[in-house]
């Protein structure tokens, strides 16, 4: 071999590994810049765990184009733009990017106008960004010498290195598992994606969501189950064998988009902006209830009102209307069938959005009505009025059945973001003035919901007199799915309790026009997924195996008879985890049917 021949292959080599050594560089320096959690400390061994996913894009494009300048370009940019994403989330929705973001890819191309709305100016730069990008790249590939380019062999070798690592590390096969796990992560809850992300940092946080979604549904403790079903096997049989009444009530349930009562923020009253919800409240069965969601992903909290299922036990699932929600659930809706109810849902938004066209009738839903069905509605902001979804409802509760009905209602009116111009909804803080100390971000958010607070709670006072005026034994159940993400508002105001927003709650209430059984509790202080069991417990319908499970526990945590709060979370999610690992309905022993 030749003395220039021997030069050039050397020279290749060098070269090869140098810019191997600049790409490791690269994506360590990425990371340290854009991601937070290194800003004020340098942590190697998760800095690394962050930049390698990075690296592992960073050497598949390098080898598909065999330049380095144009690999170094297109990889900052895509990691500077799932940064961004994942700092609007953050700001939104109080929650990092996480794998079931992924499924929701075609939501958003679907969508474009309605997510906007939440990036803002950002808009602009999401996707004048990624075409400047491309611009560039174009320009390097024309530009950028090929001199000691790789051979087209060490290429094809860095593509299917890169592909088969990547898929190793998501799927968590040997070694990558290990360097993800507990032992290494120690601060990795898989509960709490905000903190994970926080202390681990966003990739890292993110591959061990993704290793864990391999397995959807965690093994549930069937003896604890079982055992708390013994024990109480009395309750749970009256509650299965329960008669039904001679009048079965229409049921009609509204979840009330963003809908919190602002009195938790200090400086403000209770009921100073929603006086008719708690006037209304008074005379029904109300409280505080908890969510699974903040500022966004209100189909969490939809989810666990259907099916009473919590949706803490199953961590990995962040959307349940993509892959968990499924035809054979015993879903409110469904059991209600069994009783000769008609079973029908109101939401005045895009019936693709968040899948609920294809999601609901398998959910139980004989009869939908989107936005297409709106057409003459009147609008409050850029949604369709709570007051106009309330007088469609109104009118079809008064059409001649002969079926009881069950009811579902999903407003929009008070959606976010709320930094915008309230328009002539505004005039009503005339009479409701804002507390002071806000900043100009923190009134301008404020103003927005607050004046559309106040026009739905008129609303809701229209509407519940006359449903409940009606001859027939109504029921209505009005809760908020979550706070809104009033985050300035929030800073300048501060919580009574002191906590965080994440951490505070919505409220509900169930309002009858018959006498409540006396022996019902007025107040009290509930979880979503408790709401199943509160209407047929108010309505005296029987319930079947998991119902009358997850209702006793209900009733067992108010009596205090399973200690503390953590025992009776863990006993509903093994019961939930029971339910949906079985594929069928729980017996009332707590065993899966055969």
């Amino acid at each position: 071999m030749s003395f220039a021949i021997r030069h050039e292959i050397t020279n290749r080599g060098v070269a090869f590994c140098w810019r191997l050594l600049g790409l490791i560089a690269a994506s360590l320096l990425l990371v340290h810049h854009l991601d937070r959690t290194f800003h004020d400390a340098l942590h190697p061994a998760l800095l690394w765990r962050n930049a390698f996913p990075i690296l592992l894009f960073a050497l598949l494009l390098y080898g598909l184009c065999g330049r380095a300048m144009l690999t170094l370009l297109l990889s900052g940019a895509l990691a500077a733009l799932v940064y961004k994403i994942n700092t609007l989330k953050l700001r939104n929705m109080d929650s990092p990017l996480t794998p079931g973001d992924v499924q929701l890819g075609h939501q958003v191309a679907d969508h474009i106008g309605f997510f906007a709305h939440y990036t803002g100016y950002h808009t602009v730069s999401l996707i004048g960004e990624p075409l400047l990008m491309l611009v560039l790249a174009v320009v390097l590939w024309r530009v950028e010498t090929p001199r000691y380019r790789p051979r087209w062999l060490t290429r094809l070798g860095l593509v299917v290195l890169s592909l088969g690592v990547f898929y190793a590390l998501l799927h968590g096969l040997r070694p990558w598992r290990e360097l993800y796990s507990d032992r290494d992560l120690t601060t990795y809850q898989q509960w709490n994606p905000v903190y994970s992300a926080q202390s681990l940092g966003m990739l890292a946080a993110f591959v061990r969501m993704y290793q864990d979604m391999q397995v959807r549904v965690p093994p549930p403790d069937k003896q604890q189950v079982a055992a708390f079903a013994s024990h109480n096997a009395q309750e749970i049989e009256q509650r299965q064998t329960r008669a039904l009444t001679q009048e079965l009530p229409d049921i009609v349930v509204v979840q009330s988009e963003a809908f919190f009562d602002p009195g938790v923020l200090k400086h403000v009253e209770y009921g100073q902006y929603d006086p008719n919800y708690q006037r209304l409240a008074a005379g029904g069965i109300t409280g505080s209830l908890t969510t699974p969601t903040y500022g966004g992903g209100t189909i969490r909290t939809e989810f666990e009102t259907l099916t009473g299922y919590p949706m803490l036990a199953f961590p990995s699932v962040q959307y349940p209307y993509f892959g968990l929600a499924a035809g054979w659930m015993p879903t409110v809706p469904h059991r209600l069938q069994q009783f000769g109810y008609s079973t029908t849902l109101f939401h005045p938004y895009e019936a693709q959005f968040w899948n609920r066209e294809q999601v609901m009738p398998e959910l139980g839903f004989q009869h939908m009505y989107f936005q297409n069905s709106f057409k003459d509605a009147k609008y409050a902001g850029i949604y369709i009025s709570d007051r106009s979804l309330f007088k469609r409802v109104l009118a079809y509760m008064d059409q001649d059945d002969s079926k009881p009905r069950y009811t579902m209602v999903i407003t929009m009116e008070n959606h976010g973001d709320w930094d915008r111009d309230p328009g002539d909804l505004a005039q009503v803080l005339r009479e409701h003035p804002l507390p002071p100390g806000l900043s100009s971000q923190g009134q301008e958010e404020m103003t927005y919901y607050v004046s559309h607070l106040i026009h739905g709670d008129a609303a809701l006072a229209d509407f519940a007199n006359k449903l409940l005026a009606r001859p027939r034994w109504t029921l209505l159940l009005f809760y908020g799915d979550h706070l809104p993400a009033l985050s300035a508002a929030y800073a300048d105001l501060g919580f009574d309790d002191d906590k965080t927003a994440p951490e505070e709650h919505t409220r509900f209430m169930l309002l009858s026009n018959r006498p409540f059984n006396p022996a019902q509790p007025r107040q009290v202080n509930l979880a979503a997924y408790d709401l199943p069991g509160l209407l047929f417990d108010t309505a005296g319908l029987p319930e079947d195996g998991y119902l009358a499970i997850a209702s006793t526990i209900r009733h067992a945590k108010v009596r205090k008879t399973l200690g503390n709060d953590f025992n009776y979370a863990r006993l509903q999610f093994n019961a939930a985890l029971m339910e949906v690992s079985c594929g069928r309905k729980l017996d009332t022993a707590g065993r899966c049917s055969p």
